[in-house]
């Protein structure tokens, strides 16, 4: 056993020397792209605010709360060029873990080179390495028989190293790394052996926690504040998109499930269920990724880099590549039948997705990534290619000059570092997340305490079609305590900070009402109106809204201007939001500020809740309304 371990060495060294190199080139020496408007559906400055907060020493759960932790520009790297020292050492050790695991379970598990360069090729091409590395591990430290001992060579060491680091990448990451070292354990356990390898997990991830600079005292905060996050994704950020993507992997899922589970029932290998479970977990959060915001980048990022290779690195590592003489003929036939289908699939789905923005954003990437390596090995400077690109970011993007510190409201911070600002963020760096009441709480408190920023660009930008008010709902509420108009800038409204001054919410009606049917808004004499909503899943809707999503629900809103019809998330509906006037431009939020300043034409006279026949199957039929006036002073 041990001569055959020795010589598949050199097999899986050569093997990954040419997965090695295209890595390199394209993953791990490309130095942060500059901060510019991205690709994404979804607007990408947190990628320029991780990187910032690593660089200022943020402490995350307190400073920044996000789904990222302090390793997340590992994934999106933008900005400052600072970072490239800690990219490359974090990118590095990823890459050697994640491809010598993959080399050495094809050298072990396909009998012909050429299968072996193929399988590593193709994962290669398509996976991200940080949302692949816990499969890798996981295949490269099961025993290699049934009440073998479990794996502990050097590779294995070297990929829990590397798992643990990514568990500060992504939330996502922590609960699959977790998760894994805990399914470890419990078969270490059940085998009576020490548990190393969860061991090494958890004593690296506190490393790679100190070494991000955060303080053990503040993970708490950080678990807490992306659980709420995670929690709340799937009601507030859902898209819809095509149902073949759907069906697709779907027969994907089939076809990897039905012969593991075969394979499990024939080798009664049942210490191995706490494997079979994390992996189960993993493919449920993959498919989660892709399809509750079901668009391209999604579909990529959650079934292409991740579910896919992840998929076939468990059928490599099951064995399914190479024949199995003692599978019975009937069982043969159905395995490989999937088998097939299996391989089929993890082809065709890139291949598919390739012509779509998700496909075109990769190769992007991949182009932009030489680019900028081939500009590095010609000598020029980072730091003077940075300002280069900043001084080009504000000649098309001109914010002018304020003195002091600058938030940019709801998104778009990329807009304050490319202009060279004083940036000062609130804990949720962009309002598209702040979309439950502890997130936008926190938020709030930040605008209306001693620390808050001097000024704050606003504008209305709401995703997905939301009702403009309803992202960070209790933000608005704080700006409007805290701050005043103090002209335009290009065409944002700029506010100024003032001294915070009470804002009262005083209930002026009150009713319950049901899908499709109008409720009158009483008029407010000029004052704006505060909705709650008490929009609620029954148990069958919160068992779906579990699993996969709930079902869209929709606010229309009838004013002088016609109806408009929006989407509204229940939590944000319950938290409660700016409903009237209805803002559609930043000078409209200005004019609130305005005694008399409200336009009565944009005041909101009814609202009407709408849900597709299914979705009235799965919420409660009574829905709660109260409205408030809002007091606040007006300043101008």
């Amino acid at each position: 056993m041990l001569q055959i371990q020795k010589a598949t060495w050199p097999r899986a060294g050569m093997l990954a020397l040419p997965g090695f190199v295209f890595l390199l080139v394209t993953y791990v020496l490309p130095p942060p792209p500059p901060t510019v408007p991205t690709w994404n559906l979804l607007e990408g400055s947190w990628q320029t605010a991780l990187t910032d907060a690593f660089l200022r020493r943020a402490q995350f759960g307190r400073d920044i709360v996000f789904t990222y932790g302090p390793w997340g520009f590992v994934a999106k790297p933008r900005g400052d060029p600072r970072i490239y020292p800690w990219l490359v050492g974090a990118r590095l050790l990823i890459t050697l873990a994640f491809l010598l695991g993959s080399s050495q379970i094809a050298v072990r598990r396909i009998r012909q080179p050429t299968g072996q360069f193929l399988f590593l090729a193709w994962i290669v091409l398509i996976s991200d390495p940080v949302a692949v590395l816990p499969m890798v591990l996981l295949a490269a430290a099961l025993p290699s028989k049934q009440g073998g001992r479990t794996g502990t060579t050097p590779v294995v060491h070297l990929l829990a190293i590397a798992c643990a680091l990514t568990m500060w990448v992504k939330f996502t990451g922590f609960v699959t790394v977790g998760a894994l070292a805990g399914a470890l354990a419990v078969q270490d356990f059940i085998k009576r052996r020490l548990p190393l390898i969860s061991l090494e997990i958890a004593a690296a991830s506190v490393a790679f926690w100190l070494l991000a600079r955060q303080t053990i005292f503040a993970l708490p905060s950080f678990l807490r504040g992306a659980l709420s996050i995670a929690l709340s994704y799937s009601a507030e950020m859902y898209l819809s998109g095509p149902s073949w993507e759907l069906i697709l992997a779907v027969l994907l899922m089939a076809a990897i499930g039905f012969p593991s589970v075969v394979l499990l029932f024939q080798r009664r290998a049942w210490f191995l269920w706490p494997s079979v479970a994390w992996a189960a977990l993993l493919f449920f959060l993959q498919l989660k990724e892709t399809f509750v915001r079901h668009d391209p980048f999604h579909v990529w990022m959650g079934m292409i880099s991740a579910l896919v290779p992840c998929a076939l690195i468990l059928l490599c590592r099951a064995g399914f590549f190479s024949p199995d003489s003692k599978t019975p003929q009937e069982a043969h036939i159905v395995t490989r039948t999937c088998i097939a289908l299996a391989v089929i699939l993890a082809v065709l789905f890139p291949v598919l997705e390739l012509p779509g923005m998700g496909g075109l954003d990769r190769i992007y990437t991949v182009v932009q990534s030489v680019h900028s390596l081939m500009g590095l090995t010609r000598g020029r400077s980072l730091s003077a290619d940075y300002q280069q690109r900043l001084q080009e970011f504000q000649r098309r993007n001109p914010l002018g000059h304020v003195q002091g510190t600058v938030d940019f409201f709801p998104d778009k911070q990329a807009m304050l570092y490319g202009n060279g600002m004083q940036v000062h963020l609130p804990p949720v760096p962009q309002a598209f997340s702040a979309y439950n009441s502890y997130l936008s709480g926190r938020n709030a408190s930040f605008f209306r305490g001693a620390n808050r920023p001097n000024f704050v660009f606003f504008d209305v930008a709401p995703i997905d079609n939301r009702y403009p008010s309803s992202s960070d709902p209790m933000s608005w509420l704080a700006l409007m305590a805290c701050y005043e108009p103090s002209g335009t800038r290009s065409r944002y409204l700029l506010l100024r900070t003032a001294a915070c001054e009470e804002t009262t919410l005083e209930l002026v009606a009150e009713t319950r009402t049901r899908v499709l049917k109008s409720v009158a808004t009483p008029f407010a004499d000029g004052y704006a109106i505060w909705a709650q909503i008490d929009i609620r899943l029954n148990w069958a809707g919160e068992i779906v809204a579990a699993l996969t999503r709930p079902p869209l629900t929709e606010l229309a809103v009838d004013t002088g201007m016609g109806r408009r019809t929006f989407r509204i998330s229940p939590e944000a509906a319950r938290m409660g939001f700016l409903l009237s006037p209805l803002l559609l431009d930043p000078s409209s939020f200005g004019r609130l500020f305005v005694e008399g300043g409200i336009d009565p034409q944009a005041e909101v006279r009814e609202l009407t809740i709408i849900q597709s026949k299914l979705g009235q199957r799965l919420f409660e039929p009574a829905i709660g309304i109260r409205l408030y006036k809002i007091h606040f002073h007006r300043r101008v």
